[in-house]
């Protein structure tokens, strides 16, 4: 499928069931565990040079992670008002929003290139060993730097999706992986004339691939842009940062918060450190087509609230649940039934491994309520309804996950395992609460009020433009 392939927006049907959510979710799937691959692409190329240098960067992607939420969030708040005004037929206004998300993208981009030589007091804050932090410091350093390359893929894909086009990204970010792929061994281990960059050749190869997936999303859009303004737009920056805001802020705590969990695994030694950098690689693969699932429901959500239908936002809502649960239940057999075949793909050291066998059977017993959780956040996010997820997400890592890690973890000495017991936790209470919530009727309210607010808002912005333009026109007559 080439990237220039049509990117219509989907019309919404009469009714929404499974077949609807996958068949707008999996390309969403495919994309994620596409972008998952790279980092599991790094971890298995660099798990090959030691203990150290793999603890190093999964301390190096947790520090990235907090420096780019901001643009994670933004970028999110861009489809959920994308996927509004496509199922309000509002095109043009849709078209606009592409431009509004390039110039977040650059500005946090600049952001993130001026942060690059903060890598290292950032790193040595997580409190792990001078060698794990050395190698953290280097792979966060290039990822940071070059976080304008991310920050623009994730801008243009919340186009596409937002307009009911998964594929697109799909597409793109597949051929990036593909080039990751091909090149993280180049730059890693150094081949010819290129020498061996470490942990550093890894981040690099990442950057690199994901300017290449962005120019290539660029390209496919830039047939639908032509006539929109560039310019920015004040008024739908203003509004795409009131809905992206909480979410960047809840992304930022939330990350925050998972930074100090590792910071809490790196006290417990470098072995159980290593084990959580392996299984959390490998359980990405079933928790991020959850995250799909609910970006799905959240863009159907999302255009039917567009469209004043609620009925269809919980129908999307309720399938989306049944197929993330599906998902979800059947991995966790998997991590049951083979934790050691998989542990064994990473060639650990055997206290690792040991280590990392016991986080398989935890990580199969939260897979079901991270399901939830996921789809909750998502159908909510697309309604608008993102101060109550922040809050709810804020509330969730601080007051659940930290502490509850580090009495386990460092106060109980129960290490890795210790830890993880906090982040089921969290993700019970999250999904019980979320699930309330979708039961009740606030949140379609507030979608369907959000939805007249911006109808309201581009209609007296069109009505301005039309006087502006009469009045050029009368003053360019002649007297």
């Amino acid at each position: 499928m080439s990237v220039r392939s049509s990117t219509s927006c989907t019309a919404l049907p009469e009714r929404i069931g499974l077949r609807e959510v996958h068949h707008l979710a999996w390309p969403v799937m495919i994309s994620m565990l596409s972008q998952t691959a790279m980092s599991v692409a790094d971890t298995l190329f660099v798990a090959r040079l030691g203990t150290a240098p793999l603890a190093g960067i999964g301390l190096g992607s947790v520090a990235s992670f907090v420096v780019l939420s901001a643009g994670f969030g933004l970028t999110a708040g861009l489809r959920v008002l994308v996927a509004q005004a496509t199922g309000a037929a509002r095109h043009i206004q849709a078209r606009r929003l592409a431009w509004q998300g390039l110039w977040i993208a650059l500005v946090l981009g600049v952001v993130g290139l001026l942060a690059a030589p903060l890598a290292g007091p950032l790193a040595h804050a997580f409190g792990a060993s001078h060698d794990v932090t050395d190698f953290g410091a280097d792979y966060l350093a290039v990822r940071v730097g070059g976080s304008g390359a991310a920050l623009t893929g994730m801008a243009l894909g919340a186009w596409f999706q937002g307009r009911g086009d998964t594929r697109t990204p799909m597409v793109t970010t597949v051929l990036a992986n593909v080039l990751n792929i091909a090149l993280d061994p180049v730059f890693i281990f150094g081949a010819g004339p290129i020498p061996a960059l470490g942990v550093s050749g890894a981040a690099l190869t990442t950057v690199f691939s994901q300017a290449i997936g962005a120019l290539l999303l660029l390209v496919a859009a830039l047939p639908h842009l032509r006539g929109i303004s560039w310019a920015p737009d004040r008024a739908l920056l203003r509004r795409a940062v009131g809905i992206g805001g909480p979410m960047a802020l809840q992304g930022a705590m939330s990350v925050v918060g998972f930074a100090v969990f590792v910071g809490i695994l790196a006290r417990s030694g470098d072995a159980n450190l290593g084990a959580h950098v392996i299984v959390m690689r490998i359980i990405s693969l079933s928790f991020l087509p959850g995250h799909a699932v609910g970006q799905a429901a959240g863009v159907l959500v999302g255009q039917a609230l567009g469209a004043r239908r609620p009925a269809l936002a919980r129908q999307a809502t309720r399938q989306a649940m049944r197929l993330a649960m599906l998902i979800m239940s059947i991995m966790g057999l998997v991590f049951v039934l083979f934790p050691g075949p998989l542990v064994q793909v990473f060639d650990p050291a055997a206290d690792v491994a040991a280590v990392a066998v016991r986080l398989f059977v935890i990580a199969a017993i939260f897979q079901v309520f991270d399901a939830v959780a996921m789809v909750g956040q998502g159908s909510l996010d697309g309604a608008g309804d993102t101060r109550f997820t922040m809050v709810l997400g804020i509330v969730s890592t601080w007051l659940v996950t930290v502490p509850l890690g580090w009495l386990f973890a460092l106060h109980f000495e129960l290490g890795a395992a210790g830890a993880w017991l906090g982040l089921t936790a969290e993700s019970v209470l999250y999904a019980g609460v979320a699930l309330r919530r979708l039961r009740g009727r606030a949140w379609l309210d507030r979608g369907l009020e959000r939805a007249e607010a911006e109808e309201a808002a581009e209609g007296a912005a069109e009505a301005a433009a039309e006087v502006e333009a009469e009045a050029s026109l009368i003053v360019g007559l002649p007297a």
